[in-house]
């Protein structure tokens, strides 16, 4: 019995010190266990705070620049026609009707090393200018990229270099798609039938206090969604003489015609020179020569027809011909005091063969504009403008009421405008 029990106390006593051991073991465990954890549960507080002081010491506001524009008008058109669409323009397309010219909310980043930009957009020029945008692909139509008026990022890759891609405004041309940004709020017809916007990669470098110039590789004349599979090219140097004289030159070359037909190369130069005489006074020039290769050409073959009586007696071939057109424009602005502003517009296009602008009549379309406008400046950053535009075509080709066309196109025109 005795010895029995001495068993049972041994099995008990030896139960008891596995059972420290055990204990012992889990608790130090546990100890090496939680040490980590909560050094890192103070880590994660140290960060908070951290990221918290940061965020106070710089602002969103400094990084990134928020704002929107907003340009209303109201148009009356004295030909009185019946359609409420005016052709042969972007800007202030509807008739006797209160609509939006265009609207954007924008984000900008401009850092030393880096910068961008996007904006999202609405209004009748942006339908107007984005109607030329290819539908038919499966993934890149007009239904989409119309809203995006500009998408880009840029690297500063040296000193005095940048280069963007993505989305951006085109580059040729006096106006700016941003009516604020005019001494007239209509634009001419050498705006109108150049790039509003393009799409690729631009390098800038300022060689010089006063020099400066661009390279553009881009998909094509003013379009996102490319209609072949050629890129284009733009350029621009610009030339700053003193504070009264600038001079811009614009370039563009590419190939312009669908995959489906030959190849027809465009070449465009713009010729911008600003005399600024004060900072009441200035006069703007502006000259533009554009050339595009011929689609096709026709050879006199009659033995064709002698051969094979199915065949015509012209043999189409490629041409080596190349059709022109010109602009010719001068803008004057006048300040007459701090709160009030006269400007006047007067331009020629000529464009006979139809290569920008396909009339269907006679001589083309060959046309001179002449435009007035005032100014109200006292609504900063907002602006009132009253404009008066007359424009005469050598054709018949202007929307008349009736449903019948007329030479002439006379409108009065209100607008006010908002950018922040």
């Amino acid at each position: 019995m005795i010895d029995q029990y001495n068993v049972f106390s041994n099995i008990i006593i030896r139960c008891s010190i596995n059972l420290r051991v055990h204990l012992f073991v889990l608790f130090y465990v546990s100890l090496v266990l939680l040490i980590p954890i909560h050094a890192e549960e103070n880590q994660l507080i140290d960060k908070k705070e951290g990221s918290d002081s940061s965020s106070k010491t710089v602002p969103l506001p400094s990084i990134v620049k928020l704002g929107g524009f907003v340009d209303s008008y109201y148009l009356y058109n004295r030909n009185l026609p019946k359609d409420n669409e005016r052709n042969f323009t972007t800007q202030a397309v509807r008739n006797s009707e209160f609509n939006i010219n265009l609207a954007y909310i924008e984000a900008k980043i401009e850092e030393k090393n880096y910068r961008g930009r996007i904006a999202f957009q609405w209004g009748t020029s942006v339908n107007a200018n984005y109607a030329s945008e290819l539908n038919t692909e499966k993934y890149s139509n007009q239904n989409s990229v119309k809203k995006i008026q500009e998408a880009f990022v840029g690297f500063k890759i040296s000193n005095k270099t940048w280069i963007d891609a993505g989305i951006f405004f085109g580059n040729i041309g006096y106006e700016s798609w941003i009516s604020q940004n005019n001494v007239n709020y209509t634009r001419a017809f050498a705006l109108d039938y150049v790039p509003y916007y393009s799409s690729g990669v631009r390098l800038s470098h300022q060689f010089s206090d006063k020099l400066s110039g661009q390279l553009q590789v881009l998909n094509g004349w003013q379009n996102i969604t490319d209609n072949n599979k050629d890129k284009s090219f733009g350029g621009q140097i610009k030339y700053v003489f003193n504070q009264h004289f600038i001079l811009t030159l614009n370039q563009f070359i590419g190939n312009e015609a669908p995959n489906y037909e030959r190849k027809q190369l465009r070449m465009y130069q713009n010729t911008i020179l600003e005399w600024i005489l004060s900072d009441q006074f200035s006069l703007v020039g502006q000259v533009d020569v554009g050339a595009q290769k011929n689609k096709q050409s026709f050879v006199y073959e009659p033995w064709l027809n002698t051969y094979d009586p199915n065949l015509s007696e012209y043999r189409e071939t490629s041409s080596h011909v190349y059709r022109q057109w010109y602009h010719g424009t001068i803008w004057v602005s006048y300040l007459l005091t701090p709160e009030y502003r006269m400007s006047f517009r007067i331009e020629r296009f000529y464009d006979p063969l139809q290569v920008m602008v396909n009339t269907g009549t006679k001589n083309g379309f060959m046309a001179n504009g002449y435009t007035a406008t005032f100014d109200i400046l006292t609504y900063n950053p907002g602006l009132l403008r009253f404009e008066y535009v007359y424009r005469r075509s050598a054709d018949s080709v202007f929307a008349y009421h009736d449903r019948q066309t007329s030479k002439k196109e006379d409108f009065f025109l209100l607008a006010f405008s908002l950018k922040i």
